[in-house]
């Protein structure tokens, strides 16, 4: 038998591209499918296109909640869902015709709790590149394996989308309300819990939207920061509990210490403030054979002080 799959698309401010995600669900080659809409107190039309939706196939199921941000409106979804797996879609993405069923043949075939596939970013107004349709990358990753290829973001990244999930994963893990990148606090917990590790293959059948007025490419704020803050806390307590993971653990999260850096206004408190935290962290690094190219690079270049790293994050998005 066919397992059930849930689909949770938490909803907000994203009337321009939500038709467009919802349809590319709708047209899955599999099926055996419950859709859960959470309109996370959307103040646009999207609520009203979630009920349409829902009106035209029975699979759809919509949650009306008041806004409490993604984590909480992908919590509403886990607790409503009654699938043996779950995969979360953002609502400004879209998905390819196999995309569940990839996910879905990986998990079985394997007999993992996690399987994963990998995005294809697509700029906002330009056209979505053809993915080739030969044979691509599969491989089964020890719990080990895939926490070190997640944190030195190589195979993958610590998204929560582009993955599926066996729902008993979720029994005691919520995704933290309140806080950004929430994924960095999720995931790896979610891969620790995973009998018989993580399948992946290489197949690229998540469209992942690149918005300039997204989160990620929102203004520095001092949520950004307090979240940052509370990230660097949970890894160094986790980095101590599985020492041989310490590498890629600080890897990643440098990583994500140069991209907020490059957020802040020059000269900020938060500038000042992460640049401290990049030193602590550079050294090891750059001592990482392992470590990104792009990571160890910016760690040399950042002892010539802030300004340079400027420089060089603004070359580096000039030859892009």
């Amino acid at each position: 038998m066919n397992p059930l799959i849930s689909i949770v698309v938490p909803v907000y401010k994203v009337e321009k591209y939500l038709s467009d995600c919802i349809g590319s669900i709708l047209l899955q080659e599999y099926d055996h499918l419950e859709i859960l809409l959470v309109n996370d107190g959307s103040p646009d039309r999207c609520g009203a296109i979630c009920n349409q939706f829902a009106e035209e196939d029975q699979r759809i199921k919509v949650i009306h909640k008041e806004n409490g941000g993604l984590s909480d409106a992908r919590n509403a979804g886990l607790r409503a869902m009654a699938g043996e797996y779950v995969t979360f879609v953002d609502s400004d993405d879209t998905i390819e015709e196999n995309y569940v069923s990839t996910l879905v043949n990986l998990a079985e075939r394997h007999q993992t709790q996690i399987a994963v596939t990998l995005f294809r970013h697509i700029k906002e107004g330009e056209e979505k590149t053809q993915v080739e349709k030969s044979e691509k990358l599969e491989k089964l990753l020890s719990t080990n394996e895939a926490l070190e290829t997640m944190f030195y973001q190589d195979l993958f990244d610590n998204n929560a989308t582009g993955k599926l999930y066996h729902h008993s994963l979720f029994k005691n893990i919520e995704f933290p309300k309140g806080l950004l990148y929430e994924d960095l606090l999720t995931t790896y917990k979610l891969i620790l819990l995973s009998q018989n590790g993580v399948a992946f293959s290489g197949s690229q059948n998540y469209n992942y939207l690149l918005r300039e007025d997204s989160i990620e490419g929102s203004p520095f704020s001092k949520k950004k920061f307090d979240s940052l803050i509370y990230i660097l806390k949970d890894l160094e307590e986790f980095k101590s509990e599985i020492p041989i993971l310490h590498k890629c653990i600080e890897c990643r999260i440098l990583s994500l210490l140069f991209h907020l850096f490059f957020e802040t206004e020059e000269g900020s408190i938060y500038e000042v403030e992460i640049f401290s935290l990049i030193k602590k962290y550079r050294v090891g690094v750059l001592t990482d054979r392992y470590a990104r190219k792009k990571a160890r690079i910016a760690s040399v270049i950042s002892f010539l002080g802030r300004r340079p790293l400027r420089i060089f994050y603004k070359f580096g998005k000039s030859r892009n």
